[in-house]
């Protein structure tokens, strides 16, 4: 547990930096871009995550469970996992690039879309490596890539705006520049730790995509009620709703990161712990003991400051984004421990029952979406979020508690 608060310490740390570096580049976007400009900016990059989280497929969290198990082939996960990601990542852009321009969107919006593709296959295979410094608790160098391509994005916006640039694609370009050093840093810090290399082991490959499926059906239906409401919400409404709905769900963003930070260094443990109830039971209640003890200031915390973290990251304009943070505090709390719930699933190999539970919380959400986005715009998208998280999350819990009492009676 040492060498675990030993990395958390250094991923928080990290992750300070990141966010504080983000949040300021978030200001100076709002305020060069104005509030159309950055609905736009977000657009783009809503719309391509949702490609990201599709090519996800369940490899980051397979990578991880995989090679915490004992006997692994490390340099043989590592490599088909990472190259099989490649290839999806590479077939999803080309798919995301041909669709947009399908779809009622400023041309200004799918040229960012095409541009701001690359930057995906960067962040897509930086997450997939995620695993090796999870394994191996060394997530202090993963942290070292971060804080240093986020400063490569503030230092390209900067130089935009003092060279007068305005227009929002080359703002979407510094993203590029930024995610490509990124994952250059992120393979070699992570080869440091399993000197891998591309793989292509079709069979392993096959095995590998029955084996996720499950979880890659929950990583979609978890992206369409985190992300797709902004996307609804882009053709529904007004860039400007986009806009103020962005400000206050990038907030949410920086601070649910912990939480997923903290599970993840977890997640090899519950995955050994597997086939012990008792010892399963341990890490998983001691690590829920930790969430409530975070989740409940987090939410107090963001309820209470919301108008000053509008203030400083949206600026002038924005005012009504401080009441959809207030509501989105809520789901904020939730997810703390819907990480958890999500993790313990797919370590206990019910990654199948979690995609059932997914896939009713897309269903509620786009549902919701549908009806009450025309009317209340983003303050509905906000509150859906907040129900969503809830039913999911109760809903795991409830598996878990069920399948881990089913196995200390076995046990017993």
């Amino acid at each position: 547990m040492n060498s675990i608060s030993y990395n958390a310490t250094a991923a928080t740390l990290a992750r300070l930096a990141t966010n504080a570096i983000g949040l300021v580049v978030v200001g100076i976007l709002t305020r060069t871009l104005g509030s159309d400009g950055f609905g736009e900016y977000n657009t783009i990059f809503a719309y391509l995550f949702l490609f990201n989280a599709l090519a996800d497929m369940g490899l980051y969290t397979l990578l991880v469970r995989e090679v915490s198990r004992p006997s692994a082939r490390e340099h043989h996960v590592v490599g088909n996992l990472f190259t099989l990601r490649l290839f999806i990542i590479l077939v999803a852009i080309a798919v995301a690039d041909t669709l947009v321009w399908a779809l009622p969107y400023s041309d200004i919006v799918k040229w960012g879309v095409v541009i701001g593709s690359i930057s995906i296959v960067g962040s897509s295979l930086v997450q997939v490596l995620l695993g090796v410094f999870q394994k191996y608790l060394k997530l202090h160098l993963i942290s070292i890539a971060d804080v240093i391509a986020r400063l490569v994005q503030l230092g390209g916006v900067l130089l935009l705006v003092w060279r007068g640039h305005e227009g929002i694609l080359p703002f979407v370009v510094v993203v590029v520049i930024a995610e490509l050093i990124h994952v250059i840093l992120a393979i070699r810090f992570a080869r440091k730790a399993v000197p891998f290399s591309l793989l292509f082991d079709t069979r392993y490959w096959k095995a590998t995509l029955v084996t996720a499926l499950p979880i890659a059906a929950s990583l979609v239906f978890v992206l369409v009620y985190f992300k797709i409401d902004t996307v609804m919400l882009s053709l529904m409404k007004s860039p400007h709703e986009v806009s103020v709905y962005s400000v206050a769900y990038k907030v949410l963003e920086v601070i649910i990161f912990f939480p997923a930070m903290y599970v993840g260094l977890v997640m090899p443990m519950l995955s050994r712990d597997a086939n012990n109830p008792t010892a399963f039971r341990a890490v998983y209640q001691s690590t829920l003991r930790f969430l409530i003890a975070t989740a409940i200031p987090a939410v107090i915390g963001i309820f209470l400051l919301a108008g000053i973290a509008i203030r400083v990251v949206g600026g002038p304009g924005y005012e009504e984004a401080v009441g959809l943070l207030k509501i989105l505090s809520l789901a904020v709390g939730i997810i703390f421990f819907g990480n958890l719930g999500g993790n313990a699933l797919i370590a206990l190999d019910l990654q199948r029952v979690g995609a059932w539970i997914y896939g009713l919380g897309a269903i509620v959400n786009v549902v919701a979406n549908f009806i009450f986005i025309p009317r209340f715009g983003a303050t509905a998208a906000a509150w859906n979020t907040v129900a969503t998280e809830l039913i999911v999350t109760v809903a795991m819990f409830w598996v878990i508690e069920r399948a881990l009492g089913r196995a200390e009676v076995r046990s017993g």
